[in-house]
């Protein structure tokens, strides 16, 4: 096999972390989760790692930094406890592009709207996580 072939066989694949950062409590958890990610073999695309959250970024450069990462990666990880719209939008971004979704929902007492529970409705229930162990098991199969 040349050097060029182990690379690609080897190489880690990309996930975004598609999750709320409204709060310092949810950035706490995406660091756990991209702790949690990168322990599966996975290069985690974390959008508050790339642009610090903040009134002082800009929005456009937001849309545009994130929209590249969605393009760039090869699978999406939503997390869909009290999304935001920007999480809904980038949902969406993501579903367009036929990115692979993984879905982790621990708290289902917020409606999400029709069109997002249809969107919820088409996920495969094997992409779909409740909990960190559910994901990992989730993880462990979509790494292969």
């Amino acid at each position: 096999m040349s050097e060029r072939n182990k690379r690609i066989k080897y190489k880690k694949r990309r996930i975004f972390l598609n999750a709320s950062l409204s709060s310092q409590a949810e950035q706490l958890f995406n660091k756990r989760l991209k702790r949690v990610l990168t322990k599966e073999g996975f290069e985690c695309l974390l959008p508050q790692e790339v642009l610090k959250p903040g009134k002082n970024v800009d929005s456009v450069q937001i849309l545009k930094n994130n929209m590249r990462l969605i393009e760039s990666c090869d699978i999406v990880l939503s997390v869909l406890d009290k999304p935001g719209e920007g999480v809904i939008f980038e949902l969406g971004v993501a579903f367009a592009l036929n990115k692979p979704i993984i879905i982790l929902r621990s708290d289902e007492q917020d409606y999400l709207g029709k069109i997002i529970e249809g969107l919820c409705s088409t996920i495969p229930k094997e992409r779909k996580a409740a909990n960190l162990e559910e994901l990992r098991s989730i993880l462990k199969n979509a790494g292969n």
